[in-house]
């Protein structure tokens, strides 16, 4: 499911909150990268792991997120079908196209290089560098964290800067990848975790207009 990407950033933080043993409050809206948090000297971007074509629906949700399904184009409605999903009679997000195979690892691996990229160009850097990556596994589908650790753990050898921590969110578990410990955490969520933390971060999405220099905690 591909949600906006403000409500990503939030919901990113929230189980950061509830999950992550490192986690200490703080984290101040920014750009380049989404969030810092300078009680863990820490700089924290978030993204989807998604391929170039993949984002004309990011485009498409930040645009119309909101809407009535009668503010929708004919076009998109034609095109998304059933794949579009609303919450309280408006467009919230669109699920995953269930007909095609979604090959996590390569999405992965394309959007961690495209911000590795970045940090080492335009991002501020911090103490502490990190990443969290939607990664939206097929259905039962197991994510396999080791290879995407030794490919990242190769990558950043090139570079100059590197992230200390990756994040990924497989559904109903958290990968921490840690890059200076060389180690792979996983959390498994609790039970009604995902309702806990859709429901806080709706919350906080509409509680002000989020501005550079928002503190969420």
């Amino acid at each position: 499911m591909a949600y906006e990407k403000l409500y990503n950033e939030i919901y990113a933080i929230i189980s950061l909150k509830y999950l992550w043993k490192e986690y200490k409050p703080g984290f101040v809206k920014n750009e380049s990268p989404d969030w810092i948090n300078d009680n863990m000297k820490l700089g924290l971007e978030v993204t989807q792991a998604l391929l170039p074509d993949d984002g004309k629906t990011e485009s498409f949700i930040d645009k119309y997120l909101g809407c009535l399904k009668e503010e929708l184009p004919y076009s998109a409605i034609d095109f998304y079908g059933d794949r579009l999903h609303f919450y309280n009679g408006r467009f919230w997000a669109v699920l995953n196209d269930e007909r095609k195979p979604q090959d996590y690892l390569e999405k992965v691996k394309f959007r961690f290089d495209r911000k590795l990229e970045k940090l080492n160009t335009n991002y501020i850097h911090m103490e502490n560098n990190g990443i969290y990556i939607y990664v939206h596994p097929a259905k039962n589908e197991k994510v396999d964290a080791k290879k995407l650790f030794h490919y990242m753990s190769k990558e950043q050898a090139k570079k100059e800067y590197g992230f200390k921590y990756v994040f990924l969110n497989c559904i109903d578990v958290l990968f921490v990848l840690d890059f200076e410990k060389e180690s792979i955490e996983k959390i498994k969520l609790p039970e009604n975790a995902e309702y806990l933390f859709d429901s806080e971060t709706e919350k906080l999405r509409h509680s002000c207009t989020w501005k550079d220099g928002s503190c969420l905690n």
